[in-house]
């Protein structure tokens, strides 16, 4: 799968991109601003974006809130977040598929946006392959 990691903190980041490409094989394309996020998300095609929801020059739920207004990118969401108040979870929730609490366990990480995935597809009725 392609994934769009978009995260600012660059150890976050790095474990992220390892645990994606090492152990669920996958290509990762990192970005570090939420500028940068919504310009990748628009020119290019993911099968997924993970999208911390505070990062500097634009917020995720920015990003995400733009992204699906324009209709420029279809790509499953799921929020990354080191406080992952449930308000602002419920208040995206049409927006995005999940979210995923920081700090992560990298070993599971493929395994938690596997799942996120794959409750998605069975609330819409569609077939999602793996993550990992």
């Amino acid at each position: 799968m392609k994934i769009l990691l978009c995260e600012d903190d660059s150890n976050i980041a790095t474990i992220a991109r390892l645990a994606l490409e090492k152990i669920g094989q996958h290509k990762v394309t990192w970005v570090a601003d939420g500028e940068a996020a919504k310009a990748s998300a628009t020119s290019d095609t993911f099968d997924v974006i993970l999208l911390d929801e505070m990062m500097p020059k634009k917020s995720g739920a920015d990003v995400c809130t733009e992204l699906r207004a324009a209709g420029t990118s279809t790509a499953p969401i799921i929020f990354l977040s080191a406080n992952p108040q449930m308000a602002r979870v419920e208040e995206f929730r049409p927006l995005t598929v999940g979210y995923i609490a920081k700090p992560f366990d990298p070993v599971q990480l493929c395994a938690q946006i596997d799942g996120i995935l794959h409750n998605h597809a069975l609330a819409n009725g569609e077939t999602k392959q793996k993550v990992g």
